[in-house]
């Protein structure tokens, strides 16, 4: 049966100095100390030296800002007389975007507390050691059980400024004796991906002072952390109003202004600080519509996920952003044809959503707030579609990879901190 490791002696300095300088000792295996960006072994069968083996069940993905992913390391003494003496070392390289505050490791305790394990952070690498010795009786196996996540800050104060697409990990396991033997050592690349957000059923006109166009918003978690503090904030001009279907009945939402963005209105689709488990989906069923004295031409619907948003000051929706998801449409001042309802009002929690207006998520710097003129007409960058079996032609959504939207829209999961509508402003100048 496995043991969990005892944590009941202190790290001998000796030791750990000795397990962090294998790498500028000649005769010693690949370094367990690592620079960034420094190659190394691809993920695979672990390398084995001496009797000691390592077996690593780490995470799948990574969520930003999300909550911490427990992973497994199980090491094995093979030899049938000789006890091992061993400390695990640990190097997280997250590349130079992640901020010294961005990553962290934790290790369960024999009491079943989690503590942190004390990292140096070295330009985008976090490196650290275990800090007790390990004591593996001969043909004895342990399983350590750790967690690994990106944090961004306290709650309701994300405050990251840099993001990543991968973070290597590299486990080592060294002779505690002082001496360069290095045992074992497993490498592995783990995605990071953030929360998918989809705008559905987007027409690709509405009527200023007409009927309202009506569609849906989804939130998807696909990654395996769990999520709390979460919004899902709707931004649009601030010629509009907007209600979501709760509890059978349509409910009109309160715009969010900034004073630094006055044309650009913010409103919270689900309220703030909602959780968003590891699998979970969510969609809202929303109608927009536009006042009469609304600037006719091309503009935006934009969906941005926010991630521990601060709860105080005059400046809102700061945060870390983690999905996004825009559609462009044509304000007209003619009558058209009715946006088609959707057949029935979506639950909370739906099935996974359409593909017709996802957004990947990409690590960007903080946008410079900035004044914003009404949103003006632009032409288009992507054709509208029409589904199969409908005959209403829907909005232009998706990525947009020529515009921003309170964050670039690229392959690659985003933690952006300090957030602001500036973006959402150099988006509609854009589109």
């Amino acid at each position: 049966m496995f043991r969990t490791i005892r944590i009941g002696r202190p790290l001998a300095m000796g030791a750990a100095g000795a397990l962090m300088s294998l790498g500028s000792v000649a005769v010693a295996a690949p370094a367990v100390w690592a620079a960034p960006g420094e190659p190394t072994p691809s993920a695979g069968p672990s390398q084995t030296c001496c009797h000691t083996e390592l077996a690593v069940d780490g995470p799948g993905t990574l969520g930003p800002a999300g909550q911490p992913v427990d992973f497994t390391e199980k090491l094995t003494n093979t030899s049938a007389t000789e006890p091992e003496d061993v400390l695990l070392g640990l190097v997280a390289d997250a590349g130079t975007g992640m901020p010294e505050n961005g990553l962290a490791i934790w290790y369960r305790t024999d009491s079943g507390a989690w503590e942190k394990v004390p990292l140096e952070y070295r330009s985008g690498s976090f490196q650290g050691t275990l800090p007790p010795t390990i004591t593996l009786g001969p043909g004895e196996s342990r399983v350590l059980h750790l967690r690994l996540g990106l944090p961004t800050g306290e709650p309701h104060n994300g405050d990251s400024n840099g993001g990543t697409r991968s973070v290597k990990l590299t486990s080592s396991v060294g002779a505690a004796d002082g001496s360069s033997a290095l045992q074992a050592r497993d490498v592995r690349t783990i995605p990071v991906e953030g929360l998918t957000a989809t705008l559905t059923g987007v027409p690709a006109t509405a009527v200023s002072g007409g009927a309202p166009v009506e569609f849906e918003a989804t939130v998807a978690n696909t990654t395996a952390s769990d999520y709390v503090n979460v919004s899902s904030v709707l931004f649009t001009d601030r010629h509009t109003t907007v209600q979501v279907y709760r509890e059978g009945e349509w409910a009109a939402l309160t715009p969010v202004l900034a004073a630094s963005e006055p044309d650009t209105a913010g409103f919270y689709l689900r309220g703030h600080d909602y959780a968003a488990p590891a699998g979970d989906t969510g969609t809202v069923r929303v109608r927009v519509s536009w006042k009469a004295n609304a600037p006719l031409g091309r503009t935006r619907l934009a969906q941005s996920v926010i991630v521990d948003e601060s709860g105080s000051g005059s400046v809102p929706f700061r945060g870390t952003y983690v999905g996004a998801a825009s559609a462009q449409l044509t304000l007209t001042a003619g009558q058209s044809a009715s946006p088609s309802p959707i057949s029935s009002p979506s639950p909370t929690t739906s099935a996974a959503p359409s593909a017709s207006a996802s957004a990947s998520t990409g690590a960007t710097p903080t946008p410079t707030p900035t004044s914003t003129p009404t949103p003006t007409p632009a032409a288009s960058t992507a054709p509208a579609t029409t589904p199969a079996g409908t005959g209403t032609q829907l909005a232009s959504t998706g990525g947009d990879n020529g515009g921003t939207l309170v964050l670039a829209l690229g392959g690659t999961a985003l933690m952006l901190g300090g957030g602001s509508l500036a973006a959402y402003t150099r988006l509609q100048r854009r589109a």
